[in-house]
């Protein structure tokens, strides 16, 4: 049985979908995962995460107990967001150089883990199913970090088909997210690169500068590694 769309998004409906993002992320949870476990079909999610309507308050103590939480730990950061952005007077934006290092961060794990078929092209067809369309040439200029006309909801689709918030690629910082991110991203690189292995709590327990070394630690460790199985 369908549900009744709760209506036009508002900037606290943005900031309660970005708060459920960095949520999710901090605690490891995919978001095929988190639409299980709370019981809404993949439709029903992501039309509210892509701000075509709101989550209700009830889906908002579903997705809270999902992940295991109180239902203040959503609220609080979208309240606390919705006033700095409503108090902001710069745009925190990242600019076009940051956001194509971001982008090739994410590509790289995704050819590290899925080889074929080509990047640019499964972006572009993800774009299309949400009936957005992005040129060859705009997909390069943003990976090259120069500016180009993409709306923030192409990039909030970017977003969902690398599985990442969609503040990682609308935002120069999100407190407690984005440096975190960062390091997780190279760490799964690095492992997705090299087929070495690590316990997956090791990597979610570490911090950001602790997450560096091991992905930097697995690079130097790797050869040897791959040499001695010769």
């Amino acid at each position: 049985m369908g549900r009744q769309g709760s209506g036009e998004p508002n900037e606290f409906s943005r900031a309660l979908v970005d708060a459920i993002d960095d949520l999710r992320v901090r605690r490891g949870v995919s978001t095929p995962a988190l639409i299980a476990r709370a019981g809404f079909s993949r439709g029903y999610y992501y039309k509210r995460t892509r701000g075509e309507t709101s989550f209700s308050t009830n889906d908002v103590q579903t997705i809270a107990e999902a992940l295991g939480v109180p239902v203040r730990t959503l609220l609080e950061p979208a309240i606390t967001e919705t006033d700095r952005r409503g108090a902001a007077e710069v745009d925190d934006r990242p600019d076009a150089a940051l956001l194509g290092y971001r982008l090739r961060k994410l590509v790289a794990l995704h050819v590290a883990r899925t080889p074929a078929p080509p990047v640019d092209r499964a972006v572009r067809a993800a774009l299309a199913k949400r009936g957005r369309l992005l040129a060859g040439a705009d997909w390069e200029q943003l990976l090259a970090g120069e500016p180009t006309e993409v709306t923030d909801d192409d990039l909030r689709t970017v977003a969902e088909f690398f599985d990442v918030p969609a503040e990682y690629l609308l935002r120069v910082a999100v407190p407690g997210v984005v440096d975190v991110l960062d390091a997780r991203l190279e760490v799964e690189t690095a492992l997705a690169e090299t087929g070495v292995g690590i316990a997956a709590r090791s990597v979610n327990a570490a911090s950001p500068a602790e997450l560096l070394a091991i992905a930097d630690a697995i690079r130097a460790a790797a050869p040897s590694e791959r040499g001695g199985l010769r």
